[in-house]
């Protein structure tokens, strides 16, 4: 016979396994914004990167939830992966399971006058996320990706920029005092490996950042001494059970995504 203090038991399971499951997920502020953390275990969590169904066409989180649920499978975690061509081919390298959809991007920006702004992918030094078939991660500087030996193959790579920081040093470029805050979203990789996705939250006035400060968030307080920038305002991530319902999305390009079972 089942007792109210076995319901009570079975209840308070229930709870400890979800918040197990999203255990990966939390809301941090840093520098007066606040974000959604993802955190990822390469070796126990599969990251994958999509892009659209149809070469040419844009891709959404609702179009890849899509495909997904064809195959019995359902988004748990996405967020848009690097900049993107009009296209929606990645501007840079872009590997998804082992197939080089995109090649390395080493050219600089020319401007036709001095006052041009130069785009982000191009405030050199720029980077590469990586991550080979064995679970190994990295971000490095692109220019470095050629040489490259990595142990095992890589599996999935996305070439983005400006580069963050490196080896714990913020980018030379950026500054404390820069009044261009928009909504980020970036990836870092701690050094045990894990992968750290970083979000601004949907929110005009608690989810706006500029670069300097977003760079630190994954120095100072996600303990990432590598970290790439993926995109601006256009960036947008989903949560199962921690972010709005599923809905439709900006266009983007390539879209890292850990999936489940349909109906987990």
């Amino acid at each position: 016979m089942i007792t109210p203090t076995h319901t009570l038991k079975i209840i308070t399971l229930l709870v400890a396994l979800s918040v197990s499951a999203l255990s990966a997920a939390e809301k941090i502020e840093h520098e007066g914004a606040e974000y959604w953390i993802y955190r990822i275990d390469p070796k126990k969590e599969k990251l994958e990167l999509f892009l659209g169904e149809e070469k040419g066409k844009p891709n959404t989180f609702l179009k890849l939830e899509e495909r997904l649920n064809r195959k019995g499978l359902q988004l748990k975690f996405a967020v848009n992966a690097g900049i993107f061509e009009p296209n929606f081919l990645s501007t840079g390298l872009h590997i998804s399971e082992g197939k080089t959809i995109v090649d390395l991007n080493l050219e600089e920006f020319k401007k036709t006058r001095e006052s041009e702004f130069t785009p982000n992918f191009y405030l050199k030094p720029n980077g590469v996320f990586y991550l080979l078939e064995d679970g190994t991660t990295g971000i490095v500087e692109s220019s470095r990706m050629k040489t490259l030996k990595p142990a095992s193959p890589i599996r999935i790579a996305n070439q983005s920029g400006p580069l963050l920081a490196f080896n714990n040093k913020i980018h030379p470029i950026l500054t404390r005092d820069s009044t261009s805050t928009r909504h980020r979203n970036g990836v870092g990789v701690t050094r045990d490996g894990e992968i750290v996705f970083a979000c601004t939250i949907h929110d005009r006035k608690k989810g706006l950042s500029n670069l300097f400060n977003f760079s630190t968030l994954f120095v100072e307080k996600l303990n990432c001494p590598d970290a790439l920038y993926l995109d601006g305002d256009i960036s947008y991530v989903f949560i199962r059970g921690m972010t709005p319902p599923l809905r439709e999305s900006n266009w983007f390009g390539g879209i890292f995504a850990v999936t489940t079972a349909k109906g987990d």
